[in-house]
């Protein structure tokens, strides 16, 4: 019974203190990663068939200074699938396939 209590306690600490690894996106021969910067994604997988800002997000500075960031999306096209990229500011925070689309 602790054993099987403590098992479950110890699970669900882990899952909430490390981080969610998103998977990472590979274009050709590049892969592309969260924390990975919008250059990056430029370099990597070309420029993107759209982008959107779709939000805001402050974060504040070891200096107490506050920042505000765009939260912005891109849509980009690998392989005939569809990908859509998160960028709080100019990093890359998710990664989530859209899917096929046929035409």
């Amino acid at each position: 019974m602790h054993r099987k209590f403590f098992s479950a306690v110890f699970l669900a600490f882990t899952l909430t203190v490390f981080p969610n690894f998103s998977f990472a996106l590979r274009c050709g021969t590049n892969l592309l990663s969260t924390g990975d910067f919008k250059f990056e994604a430029l370099q990597h997988c070309g420029e993107p068939v759209s982008k959107e800002v779709i939000g805001y997000i402050d974060q504040s500075n070891s200096s107490g200074r506050i920042r505000v960031m765009n939260i912005e999306e891109w849509v980009i096209k690998v392989s005939g699938y569809y990908y859509s990229l998160i960028f709080e500011g100019n990093k890359l925070v998710e990664i989530e396939s859209i899917g096929r689309k046929n035409r």
